[in-house]
């Protein structure tokens, strides 16, 4: 199916994620390590959680990639692979720093970010040079701060302000 058809994203639990993620999207189904973020993913009141908005952002990403879940996933790995070289400041530091993935936690917890139009803003993530990341990832580990807030408050300003 392609990501333009996926309206709204649905869970399941899943049996072979690694430890190190809390869930994964694939083909627009979001596989979770609990049964608490299934739930919380598929209920259909009014409160949506910062994953649901996480992995619908991811979505709407594939969308972007020609509306393509191949073009995603081959972007995706290419860029984790441009990232491999600061693992040497943590390990999952390659997968932080994707663009897709900075886009995602910038933005997840604004539910209404993917309503607001084409998403986009990853591209402007893609200002970011190696060194930067490097740097970025290194403060990172200093700053005690939740990753969607060091996006939003260090990383942000800073893309705004390289224009």
């Amino acid at each position: 199916m392609r990501p333009s058809k996926i309206k709204v994203v649905t869970a399941k639990k899943a049996f072979l994620l690694p430890s190190a993620f809390r869930a994964i999207t694939l083909f627009g189904v979001v596989y979770c390590q609990s049964n608490f973020d299934v739930q919380m993913i598929n209920k259909t009141d009014e409160v949506d959680s910062d994953l649901k908005s996480h992995e619908t952002i991811h979505v709407r990403q594939a969308q972007s990639k020609l509306n393509s879940w191949t073009l995603y996933y081959l972007s995706y790995i290419w860029k984790w692979i441009c990232n491999l070289p600061i693992i040497f400041t943590g390990l999952y530091m390659p997968y932080k720093f994707i663009e897709f993935e900075l886009e995602a936690f910038a933005n997840e917890t604004d539910h209404t970010y993917c309503t607001n139009g084409p998403v986009y803003q990853w591209k402007e993530f893609k200002k970011l040079s190696l060194k930067d990341k490097w740097n970025f990832s290194k403060q990172y580990k200093k700053s005690h701060m939740l990753f969607k807030n060091f996006v939003k408050e260090i990383i942000v300003p800073y893309i705004n302000e390289k224009g």
